[in-house]
């Protein structure tokens, strides 16, 4: 009887552990199962083989086609200023009025000369017509003679009447004024370094002026298509390159590249920012990804892949990129490696993740 009550008590103990067992087994490997289902799903994209063109963008000044400086062409001192900053001017219009009595005297007085001049020529024509040999030739050449030095003096001294009153020189907009009803002026032609009076700009007609580094040379002509782009305006404009500078900046090693335009309305206005791009040399067949890919560590461009499951940083070498693309190169990257463009940020390097190859 003992021998037998042992025996089943062997059994019972045989069959408790055997059910433990079982147990760990079963729970170890739901715990497996449970830690599969939580790995992180991330949408990833494979590197694909594309053609690059280089962007040459640049920041540049818009500049006026033609401004002129009003200088007054006789001395004298100002009675009226007839326009102000920002009035508009056609050419010819009167802008400034100039007194100088002296002139004004001095014209009289040659106004007297010319006419007893002319009258003095007149009586000696008409002896000479009523007697033969009454009056001899050199006489009448010497009233001809001042007759023509009193008319020449008379016309001088109305062209210095007539400085007196400031035109505008060109067509355009008043930009500076640096003269008052008062200020005396001098002749600008014989003190040019005097301040201008008025400043005239032509914003009708315009050109943008690009400093392109002395490297992208090659890749500049005439006439080859530019993008300007006017941020402030939200404005882009499609045109041609109108001319290429044939020298170059020493200190700056930049080289100008200007485009003309006209802007009839003023719209673009003088000293406006404006972007021009160009599109430089092409680069073919690069391994590309999305520019959605790479991220920047330490000043420094990576990307995540997954390899073998697992999330490894890969130090990228950026060849040529556009808006939406880069093109790069990298160690033991090929065309069937997956990159992370969707879920980066929720993963770790060295971690297992799940895969979704986005289409």
């Amino acid at each position: 009887m003992n021998k037998i009550y042992l025996s089943l008590i062997s059994i019972f103990l045989l069959i408790g552990i055997s059910s433990c067992e079982t147990k760990n087994t079963d729970n170890q490997l739901s715990t497996n199962i449970d830690q599969k289902q939580k790995h992180i799903l991330v949408e990833t994209v494979l590197p694909s083989m594309k053609n690059f063109q280089k962007e040459l963008r640049v920041v540049g000044t818009v500049e006026p086609l033609q401004f002129v400086d009003v200088l007054p062409l006789e001395s004298g001192q100002t009675s009226s200023v007839l326009v102000d900053i920002g009035d508009r001017v056609t050419k010819g219009d009167l802008l400034v009025i100039l007194d100088n009595p002296m002139i004004e005297r001095n014209v009289e007085a040659l106004k007297v000369e010319a006419s007893a001049a002319e009258q003095h020529l007149a009586r000696m024509l008409a002896a000479s017509n009523t007697a033969s040999g009454l009056i001899s030739a050199s006489e009448l050449d010497n009233a001809k003679a001042s007759a023509a030095r009193a008319s020449s003096a008379l016309n001088t001294g109305l062209d210095r009447l007539r400085f007196l009153e400031v035109k505008a020189p060109i067509s355009g907009v008043i930009t500076q004024r640096n003269i008052h009803p008062g200020a005396v002026v001098e002749n600008g032609l014989t003190s040019p370094s005097q301040s201008p009076m008025l400043t005239i700009v032509s914003c009708a007609d315009i050109r943008v002026l690009l400093p392109y580094p002395e490297r992208d040379m090659r890749f500049i002509y005439k006439d080859a298509d530019i993008s300007l782009n006017f941020p402030d305006m939200n404005l882009q404009i499609e045109t041609k390159v109108s001319r290429v500078s044939a020298a170059i900046h020493p200190d700056s090693r930049t080289v100008d590249v200007y485009v003309d335009m006209s802007s009839p309305d003023c719209s673009i206005r003088p000293g406006i920012y404006v972007e021009g791009a160009l599109m430089g040399g092409s680069r073919d067949s690069l391994l590309s990804l999305p520019a959605g890919v790479r991220f920047v560590e330490n000043g420094l461009p990576f990307a995540s892949a997954v390899i073998q499951g697992l999330v490894k940083k890969i130090p990228l070498t950026i060849l040529a990129e556009d808006k939406n693309s880069i093109a790069f190169s990298a160690d033991g990257i090929d065309a069937s490696t997956q990159f992370i463009i969707t879920g980066r940020n929720l993963v770790t390097e060295g971690e297992t993740v799940t895969t979704k190859l986005k289409k």
